[in-house]
């Protein structure tokens, strides 16, 4: 049987609203799941990102008879000018392409979190102008988190 852990409290990651991984960035908010999800869509459009799609995963499994015990919704972001660019450089990157940004609730604590793009990017092409263009991409997503503290 699989022990189910508790969800970490707010106050336990409170000091570390902004946490920036190896290869993700993540925020933690004690406000409710829908309401961050209104300040994200906010943010996202506040830095010049286009939300391409929206999958709510609570929905999608309600509607095939399951009852998730959380809130997931995965964002598809873009930036135009930055993956036309990416593309035209590497083509090979469209698979990596649109960015994703994940929000995720348990315990009253709603957690934001994506890839960093200068990780991922890089690590399926070494073509000089990726780096600079995933890092330009990476600073947008940054400012879009740091949005919702």
């Amino acid at each position: 049987m699989r022990q189910r852990r508790e969800p970490a409290s707010f106050e336990a990651l409170k000091a570390e609203a902004f946490i920036r991984g190896e290869s993700t960035l993540s925020v933690v908010c004690d406000r409710p799941f829908d309401e961050v999800a209104l300040q994200l869509e906010g943010s996202i459009a506040a830095n010049d990102l286009a939300i391409l799609q929206v999958h709510d995963f609570g929905r999608l499994l309600q509607a095939k008879g399951m009852a998730p015990e959380q809130n997931c919704r995965v964002y598809e972001v873009c930036n135009p000018r930055l993956a036309a660019q990416l593309i035209d450089i590497d083509p090979g990157l469209a698979h990596v392409l649109p960015c994703r940004i994940s929000m995720h609730d348990r315990g009253g604590v709603t957690t934001v979190t994506t890839p960093m793009p200068s990780a991922l990017m890089t690590e399926f092409s070494h073509a000089a102008n990726v780096a600079r263009l995933a890092r330009t991409f990476e600073a947008g997503l940054q400012r879009v988190l740091r949005g919702l503290r």
